[in-house]
């Protein structure tokens, strides 16, 4: 943990606080519950010591950056940002992990890393307490604690490689949207596919009864007609 604090508490962007006791009971909750087995607990505030001195759980190493009423301090600003970049004790603490602990294998120990706090690098007086925690120091590897911490490197050939696999999932995304392909029943690429014929009907022709037939019928319903009305004519 970092960041501003004092006397048994530690400060969250000037609105909020964590002090020693939260802390103290939160860890001990996390033992209840079998959360951790070993824990290493690093602060680095003004006061930071303070901060762990209300642990009672087991199986917690903590160490800090400074002792009661003492201030902790920066190691180097960017100017052109015009703010610190590191603290002194988490530069001392990176500086002795990336020099001395550069792989899982390594064999340097949690005695070790506390060994090597200077007073007058650090500025402040660093704190370590071991009464709850059960293992001695010297048989402590930090790789214990930090051996989790992997390099990640990726070069052409996994790039390539990850771009084949997107394009054989491209090609599965496919392959599931389309039924045809969905179902095996698409035909394989160069390969005909049989298309069922359709019969087209066209216009159908109708053909008309003889031109004399019609002409007949016709004259007659006009002399139908004739006679209704000459009858009509008649009778009135």
């Amino acid at each position: 943990m970092t960041g501003h604090g004092g006397n048994e508490f530690l400060k969250f962007q000037d609105a909020e606080e964590i002090s020693a006791f939260d802390i103290a009971d939160a860890f001990e909750q996390m033992w209840e519950k079998k959360r951790y087995h070993e824990m290493l607990f690093m602060i680095d505030t003004c006061q930071a010591n303070t901060m762990y001195s209300k642990f009672y759980s087991k199986n917690i190493l903590a160490t800090g950056s400074s002792k009661l009423d003492e201030s902790s301090y920066s190691h180097h600003a960017d100017n052109d940002v015009g703010v610190a970049v590191i603290d002194r004790y988490t530069y001392y603490n990176l500086e002795f992990l990336e020099n001395n602990v550069q792989s899982a294998s390594s064999k340097h120990t949690m005695k070790d890393l506390f060994d090597s706090y200077e007073t007058e690098k650090i500025h402040s007086t660093p704190g370590v307490r071991t009464d709850l925690f059960k293992r001695d120091l010297k048989d402590v590897l930090i790789t214990d604690f930090f051996g989790n911490v992997q390099n990640v490197e990726i070069d052409g050939e996994d790039e390539q490689k990850w771009k084949e696999d997107v394009l054989q999932l491209s090609k599965l995304a496919v392959d599931f949207t389309m039924p045809g392909r969905r179902n095996g029943t698409c035909a394989s690429a160069g390969a005909s596919v049989e298309t069922p014929a359709v019969k087209k009907v066209g216009a159908v022709r109708v053909e008309g009864s003889k031109g004399w037939g019609r002409n007949a019928m016709g004259v007659g319903a006009l002399l139908a007609c004739a006679v209704a009305w000459v009858t009509g004519s008649a009778l009135s």
